[in-house]
């Protein structure tokens, strides 16, 4: 009669390994990481290329001339303005783009109408994937001992947070099967 119990436990804790072993459930759980945000100024090269249009479109504004006492209303350059704006210290903030690689931002700077300096800020996105397999069946042993001189010894199987277990229990005289419901918290 022992013989079949042992072959019995042994073979029970056999199937629970393998099938502990085989089944489980995965999960995937992906994130977008911000990285340290890199900052820099490229030195700004001369023009490879300079065009000037045969028409160019100037700033013109209203005159007024007097000739004999009559009033001729003409348009001409209006310098101020082309001098204003060759003067003028012009920063400039372009996203270039903001997507799953990163964000890139150059911020121009642009005096006398030319380009005085280039930076950038990158902000690079790493994708992180964590994989976690939990298994849905996980075999156990168990021993014990308690006041009354009974020993046990048994084994079971989780299912998920779920227990079941049998324990061969004796106290010499005594001898018996237990079964027990175990669950985890």
């Amino acid at each position: 009669m022992k013989k079949y119990l042992i072959l019995i436990g042994v073979g029970l804790f056999g199937i629970g390994f393998f099938i502990g072993r085989s089944t489980s459930n995965t999960s995937i759980i992906t994130k977008y990481v911000k990285g340290e945000i890199i900052t820099n100024t490229v030195n700004v090269p001369k023009p490879y290329s300079v065009y000037i249009p045969s028409v160019p479109v100037l700033p013109i504004i209203p005159d007024t001339i007097r000739i004999n006492s009559k009033e001729y209303i003409t348009l001409k350059v209006d310098t101020e303005k082309i001098i204003a704006n060759y003067i003028q210290r012009k920063r400039y903030r372009i996203p270039l783009f903001d997507d799953n690689n990163g964000k890139l931002v150059i911020n121009p700077v642009v005096q006398y109408n030319s380009l005085d300096s280039l930076g950038y800020a990158f902000t690079p996105i790493t994708k992180q994937v964590t994989i976690t397999k939990e298994k849905i069946f996980t075999p156990f042993l168990s021993a014990s001992y308690n006041s009354f001189g009974y020993l046990g010894v048994g084994g079971g199987i989780y299912y998920h947070d779920l227990g079941f277990e049998a324990k061969y229990i004796t106290d010499t005289k005594n001898k018996g099967i237990e079964a027990c419901l175990n669950i985890k918290f």
